[in-house]
């Protein structure tokens, strides 16, 4: 019986574990996800909450990430930044960086916000990164 309690007490433990883990709040009210990190099927967000997507980039190979269609809810910022290459101050040709997306709600209602991986000359993309956000 005690060992039952034990196995059920480390079973609920690595539960709630597992769901605390899938929460992309970093303070209560900014989200973060990377690019290897999938949004969840329906993101609740509230107005003047943001969320942030980290991304991988490197532009001298012509890829780079884009919205497919400007947010309507959210006001949509874009920052690139080399990755820090330590060895000397002279940018190096062919670095690359991350590129971040930066979105904060700013009216109810709900939105697809869709980024996609491309060379702006194609129209097939490479990778993308999707997430169906509700904000009240």
């Amino acid at each position: 019986m005690k060992l039952q309690a034990m196995g059920m007490a480390l079973v609920l433990a690595l539960g709630l574990g597992g769901c605390s883990s899938l929460s992309s709040t970093v303070d209560g009210k900014n989200h973060v996800f990377t690019g290897k990190q999938s949004c969840p099927a329906l993101l609740e967000m509230d107005r003047g909450q943001t969320l942030e997507v980290i991304l991988d980039e490197n532009p001298s190979t012509g890829y780079v990430w884009r919205l497919s269609k400007s947010p309507q809810l959210f006001k949509a910022e874009e920052i690139f930044k080399l990755e820090d290459t330590k060895q000397n101050d002279t940018p190096i040709l062919g670095v690359g960086g991350q590129k971040t997306y930066r979105f904060t709600a700013q009216q109810a209602g709900e939105e697809v916000l869709h980024i996609q991986h491309a060379r702006p000359w194609e129209s097939a993309s490479i990778d993308e990164w999707q997430c169906r956000i509700r904000v009240s």
